[in-house]
């Protein structure tokens, strides 16, 4: 099972992402834009109304929303880092985890964004935090091929990508699932040459040969 983060394509300039488990049609999305909460002041990246929000009526930022997300997951997923450092800055958990067990740093691995996650790992997020299904950030950039952002956290971070999830599948190991396109096997051949993991470069090359992969 993949993550349960889906990503929708924008509506509008500054439409935000929704996860699988809140579809939300695009009326529904323009009336979510108005709501007065900070979650959807973090999604939007609008710092204005955050700081309103909290510091002139003093709602947390720490909470959850009615569906069990964070106002700074939302934020870097929609890859809105001044509102999350302002979400850290006023009493966010940078490692906050919810229902499915996912923190910010997995949120922010779906489109890929450094930045924020760049953001969130020097302010001490678990660069090894998995979810329910044993999935890392590594695991959920790789479902979404999202190879800029393994290479960046595992050069900087030093993110292992060849870590199991539950059920055994490594990163590279969702990443080539999305299919045998030259540069997802390249950049798994490279990643494990980097890694050490020459057996399994060897095998690797030996399930291109025999057509498994």
């Amino acid at each position: 099972m993949a993550s349960e983060i889906e990503v929708l394509e924008d509506t509008t300039a500054a439409a935000a992402a929704t996860p699988a488990e809140v579809p939300v049609a695009a009326a529904v999305a323009e009336e979510e834009a108005l709501k007065d909460d900070v979650y959807t002041a973090a999604a939007y990246g609008d710092l204005e109304k955050l700081q309103r929000l909290v510091e002139a009526e003093g709602r947390p930022v720490g909470g959850t929303d009615a569906s069990g997300y964070y106002a700074l997951q939302w934020a870097v997923l929609n890859n809105r880092v001044a509102a999350a450092q302002y979400i850290l800055e006023h009493g966010g958990d940078v490692n906050a985890v919810d229902h499915t067990g996912q923190t910010a740093l997995h949120w922010s691995s779906v489109r890929g964004h450094i930045q924020v996650a760049e953001l969130l790992l020097k302010e001490g997020a678990k660069v090894d935090a998995a979810d329910l299904y044993g999935y890392q950030a590594t695991h959920v950039a790789a479902q979404y091929g999202q190879t800029a952002f393994i290479y960046h956290i595992v050069a900087k971070w030093n993110a292992d990508p060849d870590v199991p999830d539950n059920d055994g599948r490594s990163p590279l190991h969702w990443l080539l699932t999305r299919g045998s396109q030259i540069r997802y096997v390249f950049f798994c051949i490279w990643m494990l040459i980097g890694c050490g993991r020459i057996r399994k470069v060897v095998l690797l090359y030996i399930g291109l040969l025999s057509g498994v992969i």
